[in-house]
């Protein structure tokens, strides 16, 4: 045998199968008792074994025949003359760009014979056109150019967008540039450019094809995939642009598609028969989206949420004929969702009844109480409500919260929406509808708005206003006590808390400062399965759905048809998913809007679009962070750059919708846009705890102990926050130790030495709740 050759064993076989080589105790125990290991059901699964090429083959023609049929299935809703129309928005990015032409040069462009009249458009107005050439049927919406609400109101419904480009006037970035990402921003569908007057502003061909290339690069900045831009001058390119529009199938837009909607044909008041005065809305047009359930609410944008009388399906879609064919759906009385927007009051408290918010089990003080120690420095629970009487302190420690289970209108699934129940009866008439704000410690914000102030008093907030928001972002969370002051009285309602991502925080916990509806809202477990239980239910009790021509009669006053004109503003009609009339404690991420450089304060009055929806909001920003507890970090201002979490109290939306945030101007009350972002979910445990550092200056260092003064300026306040542990900005942490004299200082100790730059501080937490909304009213 050759030196350093040695046979190498090609087989390992194991000879003593029996044998465990490293058995844990577990193992052993388990295997002397008799049990079995449960084999996982991936490994009996024939799927996770490997197919072989005809199996592949078989299953790729599969998914690609289901496929094409779901495109056919889908594309025959526009087919054929009594097809659905396929709604087109035009709208001009710069003043010089009408779109009433842009319209007629699209219409005009295919007539049957030359000798058939021109079509005109106005503006605003909403125009059925019916496409022979194509067989195709269209609604041509011309909006309002100098109101941006009906701007986006009309792109929001639209199937196509088709933007006005002018070769002579540049898209200004307050008017053009803004339009176009704030329908980016909302959500839009399919995207069509087109240049009205390229042709007619340079004659010669090169100059075209350079101004076209340069316009090119601009719509492609904000929207990649389109690669052409339509001449509407060039009867070919413009017979092409309304080609493409009639013959392809439009994109989908997610939130929107997800429940029904409808753009109304026709609105009129249809009195009842028994001529009491009362009536319903009757609205007219082609269903969109999954369809219409009688027994779900609607809603109508700038005027709220109803009731579905009736619904009756058209088979003939011409009023005229008196032999009309309908099919009728009428609401079921035990399945039709009301319109409040609580939980029902369901427990009768009296004034004996009580709660204890006493200690957990590992013997800390429970996230509710307010108190944490007497002048000696004992602990003191302080209790919200009274305990029976002749009960004492150590008996009232065993009594738990009295917490009802949540009522639940799905017991059947454990991802459910519940309700939990309310314990205060103290509730003001009218709380329910939550169209007027509770006041704050700085005023209702609402009657604020309309205050006139002078010239010099506006100048001095401003500046005011100004210096705070660069101190929060210079001096986040620090707070000063004057000299004359009381800690104690002023950080009353603060918590000493160790680390905020730890703490055991209730998020149902009493506070006098939380909404009197807290305990009535609207509870999602699990938000994200709710989620998709509850669209995938409304598709399945659908009884109207896509291209259905159908009548709803609306339980809504009469005087909405005032407001009203289907021929010159768009009408629509959104149907609500089950439980998103109730109101609930809803997230938003929120991100600064890109030309918006101000810093914005919580609880500021803002506008925020999301879904069918606009509401009147004042957001309590709090950090996007990811604690296991749930707990986040309070946010006074949002700076420009940041991405945060804006919470508040308002009706909940089961779809991942884009949100638009606005800043209502009290002089003119228009609308400047600020923000955006996403509905992130409905979440009642996410807590929003607020954060108070109080900073003092060590005077004397000796090693590891410490003089500090300037935190507090007397002896009470030292011994009352005396628990509080302390921390420096260079990381060192440590613990009051006493108090010195009469004037505040004090002696701590530290884990290290520190230096004569250090800064000795202090961390508080309080709750801080989020604010009820109201609906926009235009």
């Amino acid at each position: 045998m050759a030196g350093g050759h040695s046979h190498r064993s090609t087989l390992k076989n194991d000879h003593k199968p029996f044998k465990s080589k490293h058995a844990t105790k577990g193992q052993l125990k388990n295997q002397y008792k008799g049990k079995v290991e449960k084999s996982s059901a991936s490994a009996n699964n024939k799927s996770n074994k490997p197919l072989s090429k005809l199996e592949r083959k078989n299953i790729a023609k599969q998914l690609k025949n289901s496929k094409i049929l779901e495109t056919k299935t889908t594309r025959k809703v526009f087919e054929g003359s009594q097809g659905a129309e396929k709604i087109v928005t035009i709208i001009g990015l710069t003043d010089d760009v009408s779109t009433s032409e842009i319209a007629s040069m699209l219409v005009n462009c295919i007539k049957d014979s030359e000798n058939d009249d021109d079509m005109l458009f106005e503006v605003p107005s909403v125009t059925p056109v019916k496409i022979q050439r194509f067989k195709s049927n269209m609604k041509f919406i011309l909006p309002d150019q100098t109101n941006f609400l009906s701007i986006l109101d009309a792109a929001k419904v639209s199937d196509y967008v088709v933007f006005g480009i002018s070769a002579e006037k540049e898209v200004e970035k307050e008017y053009g540039e803004q339009i176009l990402r704030a329908v980016i921003a909302q959500g839009i569908a399919s995207v069509i450019g087109v240049l009205p007057n390229v042709c007619s502003a340079y004659p010669k061909r090169n100059l075209q094809m350079d101004i076209r290339q340069s316009l090119q690069s601009f719509f492609n900045h904000f929207f990649p995939n389109e690669e052409k831009l339509f001449a509407l001058e060039n009867d070919s390119e413009c017979t092409n642009c309304i080609r493409t529009m009639a013959q392809k199938f439009p994109k989908s837009i997610t939130w929107r598609d997800n429940r029904g909607y409808l753009l109304a044909d026709a609105a009129y008041w249809a009195p009842a028969q028994d001529n009491n005065g009362s009536g319903n809305l009757v609205v007219e047009g082609t269903v969109r989206g999954t369809g219409f359930n009688a027994n779900r609410l609607v809603h109508i944008p700038g005027f709220g949420d109803f009731q579905i009388d009736h619904i009756e399906k058209l088979h003939n879609v011409r009023r005229s004929e008196t032999d009309e064919e309908t099919t009728k759906y009428f609401p079921e009385i035990e399945n039709q969702e009301g319109l409040e927007e609580l939980n029902e009051d369901e427990v009768d408290m009296d004034a004996e009844d009580w709660d204890l918010e006493g200690e957990d089990e590992f013997g800390g003080v429970k996230m509710t109480d307010k108190r944490y120690f007497d002048d000696d420095g004992s602990r003191n629970l302080h209790h919200s409500k009274p305990l029976p009487k002749g009960t004492s302190e150590y008996q009232g420690r065993w009594y738990l919260d009295d917490v009802l289970e949540d009522a639940s209108d799905i017991e059947d699934d454990a991802d459910v929406v519940g309700q939990a129940q309310d314990d205060e009866m103290e509730l003001e008439d009218g709380a329910a509808a939550t169209t007027d704000y509770e006041p704050t410690e700085a005023g209702d914000n609402q009657s604020e708005m309309f205050v006139e102030l002078s010239p010099e008093e506006e100048a001095r907030q401003l500046q005011e206003y100004r210096s705070s928001a660069d101190e929060d972002l210079e001096f986040p969370d620090e707070l000063e006590l004057d000299p004359m002051e009381s800690g104690k009285e002023r950080l009353a309602s603060y918590r000493g808390i160790k680390s905020l991502g730890n703490c055991n925080w209730d998020y149902d916990e009493h506070d006098p400062e939380s909404p009197s509806i807290w305990k009535r809202l609207l509870r999602v477990n699990n938000y994200k399965a709710t989620r998709n239980k509850i669209v995938k239910q409304s598709i399945r009790e659908a009884q109207l759905t896509i291209s259905n021509k159908a009548r709803i009669f609306i339980r809504a006053p009469s005087h909405i048809l005032e407001r009203i004109n289907c021929q010159q503003q768009p009408f629509t009609v959104y149907g609500l998913l089950e439980h998103e009339h109730k109101l609930a404690h809803v997230n938003f991420s929120f991100e600064s809007w890109e030309d918006f450089e101000e810093p914005i304060a919580s609880k500021e009055t803002l506008v925020v679009q999301y879904g069918p929806r606009r509401q009147v909001i004042n957001p309590v920003f709090n950090q996007a962070s990811n604690n296991s507890n749930n707990v986040h970090k309070f946010e006074k201002f949002h700076h420009p750059g940041n991405f945060s979490i804006a919470s508040c109290i308002a009706p909940v939306l089961f779809s991942n919708a884009p949100t638009i945030f606005f800043r209502p101007n009290s002089e003119d009350g228009s609308l400047e846009l600020v923000g955006q972002g996403t509905f992130l979910n409905s979440d009642h445990t996410r807590v929003v705890a607020e954060r108070a550092v109080l900073t003092g200056h060590p005077v004397k260092i000796h090693k590891r102990l410490v003089t500090v003064r300037y935190m507090f300026f007397n002896a009470e306040d030292i011994n009352w926050f005396k628990a509080i542990p302390l921390f420096t900005k260079s990381g060192r942490s440590g613990f009051i130790k006493e108090s010195l004299g009469t004037h505040g200082y004090f002696k701590a100790t530290f884990d290290g030495k520190l230096t004569a730059q250090d800064t000795v501080a202090m961390s508080m937490y309080r709750r801080v709740w989020p604010e009820i909304s109201s609906q926009w009213m235009e």
